[in-house]
């Protein structure tokens, strides 16, 4: 199989281009789902001239079980699975004990990958949330119900390659699907990248900087705040 992308940069100008009608609107937001969505959605930012940031999603667990009672989500937002909690007949303080902690696991990833500044303001904005593509699509479907709680007004997915029956799924979820290249099946994403070598936390760091500068995102006040 030849690759479809040299590297990340090139699938991020390839997305930017298939994103370019949402470019200049002042009311988008670019998530990047890190660590191999944030070259991409740096591109697309870039190119869309729209702000740049993370979205990160960490499951509430118990210390001794794998369900998970629900999720949280950077930007701050929470989400409990109540079917579960109530088949496990949990009490109100293990359910704030796992919450915590699961909070102070999120805390730590987003210091390693995001310089300090405010948590960027989704409440009636149109989100663009990148990623280096979809095989089941299961983190996007979990993302889509956090970034609705936190009030995103429309979200689009958008990824250089992805799944064709997961994207088909994933619509029900998502306002728009952006997806330049859909193969029937993709069981692996670096075959279709030359160069998939790992992203730093200290490039996720300096993109997400880079693009602040340049394009006032979030230095020092929530986006959209009057």
């Amino acid at each position: 199989m030849v690759p479809s992308f040299s590297n990340r940069t090139h699938a991020g100008e390839v997305l930017a281009r298939s994103l370019s009608h949402y470019a200049g609107q002042s009311d988008v937001t670019v998530l990047a789902i890190p660590s191999g969505g944030v070259p991409i959605a740096f591109e697309v930012a870039c190119s869309l001239g729209a702000p740049l940031d993370l979205l990160l999603v960490e499951p509430i667990v118990l210390p001794q079980g794998d369900a998970p009672l629900g999720l949280l989500g950077w930007p701050p937002v929470q989400q409990l699975h109540e079917p579960v909690i109530n088949a496990l007949g949990l009490s109100e303080e293990g359910i704030r004990q796992a919450t915590a902690q699961s909070w102070r696991r999120l805390r730590q990833r987003v210091h390693l990958l995001r310089p300090a500044a405010m948590p960027p303001f989704i409440s009636g904005r149109r989100v663009i949330l990148v990623n280096e593509g979809v095989m089941t699509g299961q983190l996007f479907r979990e993302a889509s119900g956090l970034l609705r709680r936190a009030g995103a007004r429309e979200l689009i997915a958008a990824v250089p390659v992805g799944n064709r029956e997961s994207l088909f799924l994933l619509a029900t979820e998502f306002d728009d699907i952006v997806c330049p290249l859909q193969p029937s099946a993709v069981d692996a994403l670096q075959p279709f990248y030359r160069d998939f070598g790992a992203v730093r936390p200290d490039e996720v760091r300096g993109l997400l900087l880079r693009a602040w500068r340049e394009w006032g995102s979030l230095d020092t006040s929530p986006l959209g705040a009057s």
